[in-house]
């Protein structure tokens, strides 16, 4: 039946190399999310999706891989406020919250929107959401008012019959909210959909101890399969954040006022990218965030940049929300009295790492060494194979941005 598909678009991340305006030091100092022990507990269930998307995206995509959870979480939330019924359940279980805590769901986005973009003046981080309707349509009132004081989502309509200029508007919000970075989402509108809803997460980091450019150079880059390439890398001593076990090297290497910070794992002897993805999804990871113990460290890191879309309706559909893809299923009348299922999710991203900063339009009992566990000498972390990224704030734990550098394209 025409005119009865919804359509939803994720609009990216931008992780970039140049510096942003220094700030005296007496007026970026870091102040964390304060929360309750319930908000503790909520952004914990949390991090269930955010791991598991990871590594299904990991495993299904080939070459270098850039996401955002936290993106995704935003429009599943705003999704979720339109839902009813067992599509409603599935949306939440996805997120890895329970039925009845779609309320908790919109307080926490609130308060990630709120203070994710303020912890760091060094550091810039903007979220928007937006909703493109078809001319003349409207969503339901209390709908509307939900995703405005929750999500701030911006709200147009547009006239879907005139493709070009709706395309112009839609791209042209993307473009704008990643600082150029994601030039375009769509590669056209249909006057078949209804709606699309959006979101835009761009981030742009200097790093706390920069690379020296002059240390560059030219290495050598090998492949889970042997083959090797060249990547320009970056290098550096100096002391970090370090863990090990037997499935990888862990290092954080924190942006600005340390607020934000890149951890890089390494994958050790003959475990992959996948070993240490499907690692994150069993171990707990404040464990695993606060047990990394300052050291010196040799650190090779290459200078990249990647672009990577993908389409996420058997991905998600496989995480447990089937029935909103199935026209049949679909309960979104919460949102609108026309019987509406999803066409389509996607996600762009973006990334540049260089010396700079960031630019960003497994079950194992091993547990991280200790300290006084490790020698004295300084740990070897070259990433001159495959590895996995993760752009977290520190307060919280909350993954941004995810990825795999494997200097292949896709």
């Amino acid at each position: 039946m025409k005119r009865n598909i919804i359509i939803l678009a994720a609009a990216a991340l931008a992780l970039s190399a140049a510096a942003c305006t220094d700030t005296p030091e007496e007026s970026n100092e870091y102040k964390p999310i304060e929360l309750t022990t319930k908000g503790s507990e909520f952004v914990q269930k949390g991090q269930t999706f955010t791991f598991d998307f990871i590594q299904r995206i990991t495993n299904e995509a080939k070459g270098d891989v850039i996401i955002s959870p936290l993106s995704m979480q935003f429009l599943l939330g705003m999704l979720l406020d339109g839902a009813q019924g067992e599509t409603a359940d599935q949306i939440a279980a996805v997120l890895g919250y329970g039925a009845g805590e779609v309320a908790q769901v919109n307080e926490y986005c609130l308060s990630m929107l709120n203070q994710l973009p303020e912890l760091d003046r060094k550091t810039k981080l903007s979220i928007a959401n937006a909703i493109y309707l078809d001319e003349g349509y409207k969503l339901k009132d209390e709908y509307m008012s939900q995703v405005g004081k929750y999500y701030k989502a911006e709200v147009a309509n547009l006239d879907f019959s005139n493709g070009p200029e709706a395309l112009k508007e839609i791209n042209g919000w993307c473009k704008k909210n990643t600082n150029g970075m994601i030039e375009k989402i769509l590669d056209e509108v249909s006057p078949d959909m209804l709606a699309y809803l959006l979101n835009a997460l761009y981030f742009k980091g200097q790093w706390a101890e920069k690379f020296s450019k002059d240390r560059s150079e030219a290495e050598d880059f090998k492949d889970e399969a042997g083959n090797k390439s060249t990547v320009t890398m970056m290098k550096t001593e100096k002391e970090f954040p370090y863990s090990e076990n037997d499935y990888f090297q862990a290092v954080r290497l924190p942006y600005g006022n340390g607020a934000y910070s890149m951890m890089v794992l390494l994958p050790k002897g003959k475990y992959g990218v996948a070993d240490v993805a499907a690692y994150l999804t069993k171990c707990d990871w404040d464990e695993l965030r606060y047990g990394m113990s300052k050291r010196e460290v040799d650190l090779w890191l290459p200078r990249f940049e990647t672009k990577f879309n993908i389409k996420l309706n058997d991905i998600l559909s496989a995480m447990g929300m089937p029935d909103a893809f199935d026209g049949s299923k679909a309960d979104f009348k919460a949102m609108s009295k026309d019987a509406l299922c999803l066409s389509f999710v996607q996600q762009h991203a973006a990334i540049k790492v260089s010396e700079e900063g960031t630019e960003a339009a497994a079950v194992s009992s091993a547990g991280m060494l200790k300290e006084s566990a490790m020698p004295m000498d300084n740990a070897i972390f070259h990433a001159n194979h495959p590895f996995l990224y993760l752009i977290t704030e520190k307060s919280t734990g909350v993954v941004l941005f995810a990825g795999r550098f494997a200097n292949k394209k896709e």
